[in-house]
């Protein structure tokens, strides 16, 4: 992030964050409209999707470890606490080589911020809700001078029954959801230590497991009997030495998820399982007040033990050699270059550069472009997949993005927007498709050009003792196939590309009087294709989903008390996140939390 210019991100406050602390960071980007989510519904996979890139194209970094499965290419966003992080930021566009595999459409940052010298903080928060949701958290922070450490637990459940009326049958029917139901727990410990010879040391470790029922699409009227079971066990060893024009951080962590997956009806049962080992070390360097620069290298050990791989272990090593300088040439100048190369078993992959650059026309005003190549090499299940009716391809290419963005930034006094063009090509393009006795395979089968623009804005003024600021977020995203190369289905040239609106923005109004806060949310999603030929007896219809939270606070020098009651769907809308799964129609939730300093 140091070393981009003006990148443009969605913002995520405090206020989101504590809002969707009883929650996913699937709920914080569906209910705030934060960009677009592929989602299979409550405790269903859902993964990110952004500037009309595919839900492999976005790199999520905990602490700036990529969570990324090498197996699938994706992290299930559904399986993400929103309250084991103190702050989130979205960075949107292919600006983020340094990040390295899959940093095409976007990066999510999670991380983890714990303060020396805070004395002790002891947090618990109980909600419960429609459909049988029930979350429960505690934390306890205690840290002074040179030690500090963090424990946070979390349970999380429903029985997610939800009424939705199913269109697959003719007349349509209204009924409950089935088997959907979901259980996660967790645990994130963290523990710092500080000298002031030989600087900070930390530890995180963060264990999770969830117990989850797979529902049938809606066009199957038999409920299903499949379940999945994930566990994982993600921990960060660190080490950060500063002096005054330099500092040194080296992070070593090790990532393990296991899905196992069950299917009695259809006799299929999987247990899937990858294991990271990842070291970083980098130096900054800051040379002037107008000068700095960063060089590190990383390497990182992927293997997968899948029953699909056919016995077979895949092992990758990947080392990565970086850097970046940002200067300040002249008074209203700011550039900043960075470059990365990664060696994967021994091949070169594509180098990825990125130049940054602003212009402060005047305090309140400011020019920027970034231009970048990112790249995304295939996962494991692409490589070396097996199972019945379906084949990997050791054959096949990275991907490769080409990346350029400009735009403008505004702010003075309680007023300030941003908006930005974009334009993104991505060659090589991955996709499973049949082949010979209708076996799936994967092939580079395209190249898509996806290009738009993205815009937020906000303003704040009181009326009377009521403070209110009503913010908004646009973006179009015209993303279509360019190229079609063999194997490939020629019909989907020039087609807009699957399940990617072209407009998606959201309305966002906020109001505190004295004790009290207010937020009402307007989503909107434009429609949707659901097949790659774009007919039109396959859209998905548009959908404007309203949201509202209201909360109380209660406070004294030691203890604050806040009491939250949210409906969701306000309006009742019926629509679906993916053809098949739909979403709850309005459903509510209350509860507390208790902060004791």
């Amino acid at each position: 992030n140091d070393y981009v210019i003006a990148p443009y991100e969605l913002p995520i406050d405090s206020a989101m964050l504590s809002l969707a602390s009883n929650g996913t960071v699937t709920d914080l980007l569906r209910k705030q409209g934060l960009g677009h989510l592929r989602s299979y519904g409550p405790g269903g996979p859902a993964s990110p999707s952004f500037r009309g890139t595919g839900s492999s194209h976005t790199a999520i970094l905990w602490n700036g470890i990529n969570l990324v499965s090498p197996l699938t290419g994706l992290l299930d966003l559904s399986l993400v606490p929103a309250s084991f992080f103190d702050d989130a930021t979205i960075q949107t566009g292919g600006t983020t080589s340094l990040s390295g595999n899959g940093s095409i459409g976007a990066n999510i940052h999670l991380n983890n911020n714990l303060n020396f010298n805070q004395g002790l903080r002891v947090t618990a928060s109980s909600f419960t809700g429609s459909f049988g949701s029930q979350y429960y958290d505690a934390g306890l922070q205690l840290s002074n001078e040179n030690v500090g450490s963090s424990t946070k637990v979390f349970v999380n459940e429903s029985d997610n029954d939800f009424k939705f009326t199913n269109r697959s049958f003719n007349p349509p029917r209204v009924q409950r959801r089935e088997h959907a139901s979901f259980k996660q727990r967790g645990l994130l410990q963290q523990l710092h230590w500080q000298s002031s010879h030989l600087g900070i040391f930390s530890l995180k470790f963060w264990y999770q497991n969830s117990d989850t029922e797979v529902p049938n699409p809606t066009g199957i009227a038999r409920a299903s009997e499949a379940t999945e079971a994930n566990d994982f066990y993600r921990a960060i060893v660190g080490w950060n030495f500063a002096k005054q024009h330099y500092d040194i951080n080296y992070q070593a962590a090790y990532v393990r998820q296991t899905l196992d997956y069950a299917d009695p009806v259809l006799n299929e049962f999987s247990l899937n399982t990858y294991n990271s080992i990842i070291q970083n070390v980098e130096a900054n360097f800051y040379i002037s007040r107008k000068s700095q620069a960063t060089y590190g290298v990383q390497h990182i050990w992927e293997e997968g033990v899948v029953d699909a791989f056919g016995g077979t272990i895949p092992h990758r090593n990947r080392i990565a050699f970086f850097g970046a300088h940002k200067f300040t040439p002249f008074q209203q100048w700011e550039f900043a270059l960075s470059g990365r190369e990664e060696f994967v078993n021994g091949d070169a992959m594509p180098f990825s550069p990125t130049i940054s650059a602003k212009y402060n026309i005047k305090e309140s005003m400011n020019l920027f472009g970034n231009f970048s190549r990112n790249y995304r090499i295939p996962n494991f299940n692409d490589l070396y997949w097996v199972g019945a009716g379906a084949e990997g391809n050791a054959d096949l290419k990275t991907e490769t993005s080409l990346s350029a963005e400009t735009g403008a930034g505004y702010t003075y006094n309680k007023l300030s927007f941003k908006v930005v063009a974009f334009s993104n090509w991505v060659d090589d393009w991955i996709q499973w498709t049949p082949g010979t006795g209708q076996i799936w395979s994967p092939q580079n089968i395209k190249k898509v050009w996806s290009r738009g623009v993205e815009a937020q804005a906000s303003f704040a003024t009181d009326i009377g003792s009521v403070h209110t600021t009503v913010s908004g977020l646009y973006s179009f995203t015209k993303s279509t196939n360019v190229d079609i190369y063999e194997s490939g289905n020629p019909n989907e040239k020039d087609k807009q590309l699957l399940l990617t609106p072209m407009h998606e923005g959201s309305i966002t109004l906020e109001a505190e009087w004295k004790k009290y806060s207010l937020r009402i949310v307007n989503s909107y999603t434009g429609q949707q294709y659901n097949d790659s030929d774009n007919t039109p007896f396959n859209i998905v219809d548009d959908y404007l989903i309203t949201n509202v939270w209201l909360a109380r606070t209660l406070a004294s020098n030691k203890l604050r008390l806040s009491i939250t009651g949210e409906i969701n769907n306000l309006l009742d809308v019926a629509y679906v996140g993916r053809p098949g799964y739909p979403l709850p129609g309005i459903n509510f939730k209350a509860g507390l939390k208790i902060q004791f300093n």
